[in-house]
């Protein structure tokens, strides 16, 4: 189902799975997710040993429309070969910039720079805050004559202070360089209404595993941590599509046995297709 929409976030975050064949316990693993974000809305995960090119490869192969993530460069392997168009995260882009403001170690000059990256992307966000309820081809209208100039005032600001930044080095010439590399691929959002300024929502549904790990720590095996990933992948599927998950937990695995065994179609318990009224 991930694969069937035109638009879809990713994300990957740590697992450490102590049982590992030819592996230490001390190891990452990793949790990989999709995010469906327009016709199915479906938050898929998968577990894997590694942080490889080859895994987004393996779960986005097949897949040809837009793909949203951060910055890091395994997912340019399946882009480039499925022909995608990948889109950047203002959020990630801003994050860097931030932490250089809340940081007690860096410079004043530095922090100066890093003030004026937040003023002017805020503004992108003032604009996505007042059109958030708009359709698609409103909001397509208003990033282009909005966002579209301070885009460029960005792109201006970038190429007047990249260079100084690089002098002055540690996390403000880091910060220019995610910004500059990036920036062709920040700017897809505005190509499009149906498209966020940001991965936020895959953020939020792999959040619920950081979270997690403080509890339980780790997987114990292979198995459990697959059995993370096919779990929580039903659970944030569910309140994407504002299913309280426990009654939808209930539900299914009461008429799931009922379906199998009248071999009635399944997709009837998708989350998507489940009246909320006979969750109560």
């Amino acid at each position: 189902m991930t694969l069937e929409n035109e638009y879809i976030q990713a994300d990957e975050t740590t697992l450490q799975v102590l049982n590992e064949k030819n592996r230490k316990a001390s190891q990452k693993s990793y949790i990989w997710l999709g995010v469906g974000m327009d016709r199915y809305p479906v938050v898929y995960m998968q577990y894997a040993d590694n942080r490889k090119a080859t895994v987004p490869t393996e779960i986005f192969t097949g897949f040809n429309g837009y793909l949203q993530t951060d910055g890091y460069r395994g997912y340019n392997e399946v882009v480039n070969q499925e022909s995608m168009t990948h889109l950047g995260c203002w959020a990630h882009a801003r994050r860097k910039f931030a932490d250089i403001v809340k940081s007690g170690k860096s410079d004043k000059e530095s922090k100066v720079l890093a003030e004026e990256a937040i003023i002017l992307i805020r503004k992108l966000y003032k604009i996505e805050k007042d059109i958030k309820d708009e359709p698609p081809d409103i909001k397509l209208k208003i990033r282009e004559e909005k966002s579209l100039p301070i885009i460029n005032t960005i792109r201006d600001w970038i190429d007047s202070n990249f260079f100084k930044s690089q002098e002055m080095g540690g996390a403000i010439a880091k910060a220019f360089v995610y910004l500059n590399n990036q920036f062709s691929k920040l700017n897809v959002y505005i190509t499009d209404g149906r498209l966020s300024i940001d991965n936020n929502r895959a953020e939020n549904h792999v959040r619920p595993i950081a979270l997690g790990r403080k509890n339980w720590l780790f997987a114990t095996s292979v198995k459990g941590a697959n059995s993370i990933a096919d779990w929580y992948s039903i659970i944030e599927t569910a309140k994407l599509n504002g299913l309280e998950p426990y009654f939808y937990l209930k539900y299914l695995l009461t008429e799931l046995p009922i379906y199998l065994r009248d071999g009635k179609d399944i997709e009837e318990l998708l989350p998507w297709n489940v009246d909320k009224e006979l969750l109560a």
